[in-house]
């Protein structure tokens, strides 16, 4: 006998929506990272991809052909916004000066 709740939260799952995806391809002189995220948050989500250097040098002596490839601290971020509150917060507390003369 098929149970109606299983069968009912099958389909659901097949409807239910994702409220964020996202999906990075980075390719870069044979590196490959590639990241895909599914979420279903309410929370909006940010993806940043930082890539500061990349270099190729290309040496050639005659018919020999030396490359170096210098890649530094790629970075990948997936992470959530953070929600306006509405509030600045006060500024800070900073003590007056005593002058000693």
């Amino acid at each position: 006998m098929i149970n109606i709740n299983n069968l009912l939260s099958s389909i659901k799952k097949i409807f239910k929506k994702n409220k964020g995806y996202d999906k990075i391809t980075l390719r870069l002189y044979g590196l490959d990272i590639e990241i895909e995220r599914k979420t279903n948050i309410d929370i909006p989500h940010e993806v940043t991809v930082v890539v500061p250097r990349v270099e190729l040098r290309k040496k050639v002596k005659g018919d020999e052909e030396d490359i170096e490839i210098i890649m530094n601290s790629i970075t990948i971020v997936h992470s959530p916004r953070h929600k306006e509150l509405g509030i600045s917060s006060p500024p800070p507390n900073i003590p007056k000066r005593i002058n000693h003369e």
